[in-house]
């Protein structure tokens, strides 16, 4: 397995990984993944056998985005990266692909003196697979926030960083 930054030309097909992977992350556009490539400060996918196994996204405090979920964390932290999403293909689950992602941005965050590591999951619709990797990974919970008018509820977490 290998991490790489991930490149314009990768964007079709990890518009196509996110869109399968509904509703455990939100829907998005083409444009919305050109704008977070512009955004990110972190942007990487995991290859696996030559194919794109999985990808991150996370973002900084100056960021121009207005999810609320990302808006709730500036708020409250000067300085951190947020998660805004990172998606693997099924047959890459339980495979150490999601770990890896989250260590190789850890370790970017230790690098650029970023504090915290933040990020949300789904409590409604429920998302247990996440709530467990994002345990055991070593994050907890700060708190939480009903969107899209209740029809979500997520779990705003964070994980301090070894400084």
């Amino acid at each position: 397995m290998q991490i790489r930054e991930v490149h314009a030309d990768d964007l079709e097909n990890l518009l196509e990984l996110n869109q399968s992977n509904l509703p455990d992350v939100n829907s998005i556009s083409l444009l919305d993944l050109v704008h977070f490539h512009k955004q990110a400060v972190y942007f990487r996918a995991v290859e696996f056998k030559g194919q794109v196994a999985g990808f991150l996204i996370a973002l900084d405090p100056g960021a121009d985005y207005d999810s609320p979920n990302f808006l709730w964390f500036r708020e409250r932290y000067d300085a951190f990266v947020y998660i805004d999403r990172i998606i693997v293909v099924p047959e890459g689950r339980r495979k150490g692909i999601g770990f890896l992602l989250y260590k190789d941005l850890e370790t970017f965050a230790t690098k650029q003196g970023i504090p915290v590591m933040t990020c949300e999951y789904n409590l409604h619709p429920k998302n247990e697979e996440s709530r467990l990797f994002h345990q055991r990974y070593g994050f907890q919970e700060v708190g939480t926030l009903e969107t899209e008018n209740g029809k979500k509820t997520v779990s705003l977490q964070i994980k301090r960083v070894d400084q």
